[in-house]
């Protein structure tokens, strides 16, 4: 499984790596198409596209309808990484059918290009949810609590445990935050460790207290060793480990509840399906 795709210092979720390569390869197919055709579909390909991103993200409102209903405007913010992308492909190929019925002359370049960019969509999204290849699991390192006791990250394995790698500094860490307290209050059958990665334990408290978060499980990094040993740069990012320890699933990038949700629910189900191995 693919969890984020480095670009010099930045790090890029692969989903939206892989949807400005769908949007790429259906404009250089359906516009080669085009010319050779004496036709123009470049605007209809965007207006396809919007339509199918739009319709994924509907998809995936209505299957989490009641985990956006107490926060409704966060159905806008599509950082969130929340899309059905089933939705978005029929929405796109029904799109395009009715545009082919009305201008017969574009269907060569615009279903080409729609056919093309399927064809990577697919690829894709079958190669982003394949297994991790090389099995990591929970690191073997000591943290802090920030009462300053030592605390073993193995000490949370028996349990799915997801672990937020976060920092007082960064926006959307401090965003979240909200989202993993009501997680952490709702799925007790699951641990949800808070590792900050090497601010001092005053400067955490003051950020907890001030924006008055009851969370368990806070713990210290104090030499990022947890990130630099799972291949981690960026924040935020959130590690979904099975009851064995094992890494099954990685975001980076901010959740909304919904998308946390899902996945949370999906390390549930590996675990009840016998993922603890």
């Amino acid at each position: 499984m693919i969890h984020s795709v480095q670009i010099g210092p930045v790090s890029l979720p692969p989903g939206l790596v892989l949807a400005a390569l769908v949007l790429t390869i259906a404009l250089l197919v359906g516009n080669w198409l085009g010319r050779n055709a004496g036709v123009e579909v470049e605007s209809r390909i965007y207006r396809g596209l919007f339509i199918s991103a739009i319709c994924a993200r509907l998809g995936f409102v209505l299957q989490y309808h009641e985990a956006y209903s107490s926060t409704p405007w966060s159905v806008l913010d599509f950082r969130d990484g929340g899309w059905s992308p089933w939705a978005g492909l029929l929405a796109a190929w029904l799109y395009a059918a009715t545009v082919v019925l009305r201008f017969p002359t574009i269907r060569k370049p615009l279903l080409s290009g729609l056919t093309a960019a399927s064809a990577i969509w697919i690829a894709g999204t079958v190669v982003l949810a394949l297994p991790f290849r090389e099995r990591q699991f929970l690191p073997d390192f000591n943290t802090l609590s920030i009462k300053g006791d030592q605390i073993a990250l193995q000490s949370y394995v028996g349990k799915p445990t997801v672990v937020n790698l976060w920092a007082t500094w960064c926006p959307p860490c401090r965003r979240e935050m909200p989202v993993f307290e009501r997680a952490q209050n709702e799925h007790l059958d699951i641990n949800i460790v808070f590792l900050n990665q090497g601010e001092a334990p005053a400067k955490i408290q003051q950020f907890l207290a001030g924006s008055k978060l009851s969370l368990r499980n806070v713990l210290i990094d104090t030499q990022g060793e947890v990130a630099r040993s799972m291949g981690q740069k960026g924040l935020p990012t959130t590690l979904f480990f099975n009851a064995a320890g094992r890494l099954v699933d990685v975001r980076v990038g901010e959740f909304s509840y919904p998308t946390l949700n899902q996945r949370i629910d999906a390390l549930k189900l590996g675990h009840e399906a016998g993922g603890k191995t």
